[in-house]
């Protein structure tokens, strides 16, 4: 483990050098003519330097021209301020989006269709391709992609026995049998949408039927009664202050579903070997479907022609093997090309962490939550709303989940905005 955070932390700085690349991209832009705005929802932490880092070696090439980062706090404050910004008639030239930012600013007529500006998607993922991709046009370039995992301590199963589960039905008697000999809940989980889409995915829900939005369907009753079984059972651990990681040592624990752009806080966190594998899925013969979670690069349309020329720029850098070699390895994030694997930075990364690898075989068994202009408020303030509620307030399943469709519904007829 040691090596491995010595090599994540030599890659967060493999693009710059500098302490603070902030303070060089604002020397950076204070001498170019042209200075193309990228706003983005990396509130700190490895993300938010790699980024920047990267910022300052696409500018170190450029003449006249540059990329300035602008964070805007964290995703939901981003799409917030976006939307002033459109209110406003002042948009940034680039912006990070969900897929369902890109399907709202689309409905403004605000973005601008990716291979319109001549960048070259060969070699992108093609799942996370298609996820932008609208009226068979890309409007979005895959940035920043995560991808669910289990995390397990290695010691606790050692201990006990108990071999790493490759279905959910061998996930919860592990984690009954567990919970049991070390007298505690051991499945640790955030009561929220990434945790419920888990165990929904995988019980084989869709959120879309008929190209209608389902939030009760039998899959998620049973998704969230299951969740909510493992509460009052006694193995398994909401956590409601925190992340995750930041709960580790606070009592037993032997998994938990989360995202791979937390693997280098798991490694941080851990006082116990950490251990890596593909999701838990219905059968052994294929790995469970995790939530993709993270953003694209959109370019705006009232961005100038210069400005969208230096976006043209950057987006084929960003998409260069090296550079996703480098900001996936430093994040955790999952490599949006194909090239990115081939990199020596990926290989040197990857032979000193086979766990990566994992993350990497995960990104194939993949599914999308729905690019819907109204997810955002329905993943957080309905659906997450209800989820909650049946978790912390033990309210019966179906009836919050009744509620959360019923909710969603008005708000998609436009009753409620």
């Amino acid at each position: 483990m040691k090596k491995a955070l010595l090599l994540v932390a030599a890659l967060g700085v493999a693009f710059a050098q500098q302490a603070k690349p902030e303070d060089v991209i604002k020397e950076q832009c204070a001498r170019a003519k042209v200075v193309a705005e990228l706003w983005h929802g990396f509130t700190g932490g490895a993300p938010k330097a790699a980024l920047e880092n990267l910022v300052v070696e696409f500018n170190k090439a450029q003449q006249g021209r540059c990329v300035r980062p602008v964070p805007q706090g964290g995703y939901r404050d981003l799409s917030t301020k976006i939307k002033a910004a459109f209110a406003a008639g002042k948009v940034p030239t680039m912006a990070q989006a969900f897929e369902n930012n890109i399907a709202l600013y689309l409905e403004a007529k605000a973005l601008l269709p990716i291979e319109s500006l001549g960048v070259k998607l060969q070699g992108v993922n093609l799942t996370f391709l298609n996820a932008v991709r609208f009226g068979g046009v890309v409007y979005g370039v895959p940035f920043n992609k995560s991808i669910q995992v289990l995390y397990y301590n290695k010691d606790l199963l050692k201990k006990h026995g108990v071999p790493v589960p490759a279905t959910l039905e061998e996930f919860v008697a592990a984690a009954k049998k567990l919970s049991r000999a070390e007298g505690g809940p051991v499945y640790w989980f955030q009561p929220d949408a990434s945790t419920f889409a888990y165990f929904f995915f995988n019980l084989g829900g869709s959120y879309l039927k008929d190209g209608k939005l389902v939030l009760n369907s039998k899959e998620a009753v049973e998704a969230l009664t299951l969740l909510q079984n493992g509460v009052k059972e006694g193995w398994a651990k909401p956590i409601t202050s925190g992340y995750i990681n930041q709960n580790l040592g606070s009592g037993p624990y032997a998994f938990s579903v989360d995202t791979s752009a937390g693997y280098t806080y798991y490694l941080r966190a851990a006082k116990f070997d950490l251990g890596v594998a593909t999701l838990p899925g219905r059968t052994k013969g294929q790995p469970g479907y995790g939530l993709v979670q993270g953003t694209n690069l959109v370019v705006f349309r009232q961005a100038s022609k210069e400005e969208q020329a230096v976006a043209k720029d950057f987006l084929e850098f960003v998409l260069s093997p090296r550079a996703q070699a480098v900001f996936a390895t430093a994040t955790g994030y999952v490599p949006v090309t194909e090239g990115a694997l081939k990199d020596p930075v990926y290989q040197a990364y990857a032979a000193e962490n086979p766990d990566y690898a994992t993350i990497v075989r995960q990104s194939r068994y993949a599914k999308f939550e729905p690019a819907l202009a109204e997810w955002e408020q329905i993943r957080f303030d309905i659906l997450g709303q209800a989820i909650k509620e049946a978790i912390l307030n033990k309210a019966d399943p179906k009836a919050a989940l009744d509620r959360a469709q019923k909710l969603a519904e008005d708000l998609l007829s436009s009753r409620t905005r």
